[in-house]
């Protein structure tokens, strides 16, 4: 059974997880760069849970594509930056776009009116989503910088994250079920 919801700060082990078991060229392109181990665990140890929102897919349990979200006030006010990642057994199915989708729905709804997002000028499924979800590119040297922009949240638009984040928490409990039975 997949879901996808918000992730907890309880759950930054499963982040650092998901991301250590990126392949090479998925890891560079998620980082837009050679990053090792450490540089990965580092990071996830320095996420500030208050200016960042995790949205993932889990499936089994385990977390296998994500869109990391950071909203600074003081350095982009009214901006975030997105940034995303799917092992390979989940891509070009989807994930991507639902995980881009939920993600600048969650950023509108809390008044950003710009979502940035850097990518590899040779990473076609992600200059494919920036086109699905109205991006505009800028190419700047090896790399695209690509800019949503996004509406005024609405009472749908909130009622929406509210119901998708209510399932997320169904489905997460459903997905531990079974392990709960098993101790049972």
């Amino acid at each position: 059974m997949s879901a996808i919801r918000k992730l907890l700060p309880a759950e930054r082990g499963q982040y650092r997880a998901h991301l250590l078991r990126l392949d090479k060229a998925d890891r560079y392109a998620r980082f837009t760069g050679t990053v090792s181990d450490e540089v990965i665990a580092q990071h996830c140890e320095s996420l500030d849970w208050t200016r960042t929102t995790l949205v993932g897919l889990f499936d089994r349990g385990e977390l296998r594509g994500a869109v990391e979200l950071c909203f600074d006030r003081l350095l982009w006010p009214g901006a975030a930056e997105l940034a995303i990642s799917v092992e390979k057994g989940f891509q070009g199915r989807g994930v991507g776009s639902t995980l881009v989708r939920r993600s600048l729905s969650i950023a509108a709804n809390r008044g950003i009116r710009q979502v940035h997002l850097m990518c590899l000028s040779d990473n076609t499924r992600m200059r494919a989503l920036s086109r699905r979800f109205g991006g505009t590119m800028e190419r700047d040297g090896g790399e695209f910088a690509i800019t949503f922009d996004l509406p005024r949240p609405s009472q749908v638009s909130l009622a929406l994250e509210a119901f998708e984040d209510g399932a997320g928490a169904v489905n997460a409990v459903l997905d531990g079920l079974p392990a709960l039975l098993k101790a049972a």
